[in-house]
C-alpha cells in the first residue's frame, strides 16, 4: 500500500497566534488587491506595507524551526508587498538578501534574481522620470 504524499505546512514550535497573522495578511493582501483595481492607490500601499510587515515577521517564525520552504514563501511575498506599496528600494534590499540565502534551491534564486532585476527595471524607468533636463552647479 502506498502512502500518501501530502505536503502540508509543519507548524509545530511555531508562535500560538501564527495561524492568526497568516490570516491577517492575507485578508490585508486581498483588500490591498481590491483597492489598487479601484484606483485607490493611497489605500492600497497602506495595506501592502502592513502585510509586508506581516510576512516578514511570519518568515523569521519559521527560519528559526528550520522551516525554510515556507519562510521563502513567506519573503518572497513580503518582496511582492513592498513592491506594490511603491516601497521599491525595501523591495529590492530584501530581495537581495533573499536571494543570498544558503536555503534556497537553484530555482527559488533564480526566481529572486530574475524579480529583482525586473525591479531595478521598474526603478530605473520611475528614477527616469523625475531627472530634471537642467543642470544645477
Amino acid at each position: 500500500m502506498l502512502e500518501p504524499t501530502t505536503k502540508a505546512i509543519d507548524r509545530t514550535n511555531l508562535a500560538g497566534d501564527f495561524l492568526r497573522q497568516e490570516r491577517e495578511k492575507s485578508n490585508l493582501i486581498v483588500e490591498a488587491t481590491l483597492l489598487k483595481q479601484q484606483g485607490l492607490f493611497e489605500e492600497a500601499s497602506m495595506q501592502f506595507g502592513r502585510a509586508a510587515e506581516i510576512e516578514e515577521s511570519l518568515a523569521l517564525q519559521l527560519y528559526d524551526p528550520g522551516k525554510s520552504d515556507k519562510a521563502f514563501f513567506h519573503q518572497l511575498s513580503a518582496l511582492s508587498c513592498w513592491a506594490q506599496a511603491g516601497d521599491l528600494h525595501r523591495a529590492l534590499l530584501l530581495g537581495r538578501q533573499l536571494a543570498q540565502k544558503d536555503a534556497l534551491s537553484s530555482a527559488q534564486r533564480e526566481q529572486v534574481q530574475q524579480y529583482v532585476q525586473t525591479l531595478q527595471l521598474r526603478m530605473g524607468e520611475w528614477m527616469s522620470q523625475w531627472v530634471s533636463e537642467r543642470v544645477y552647479a
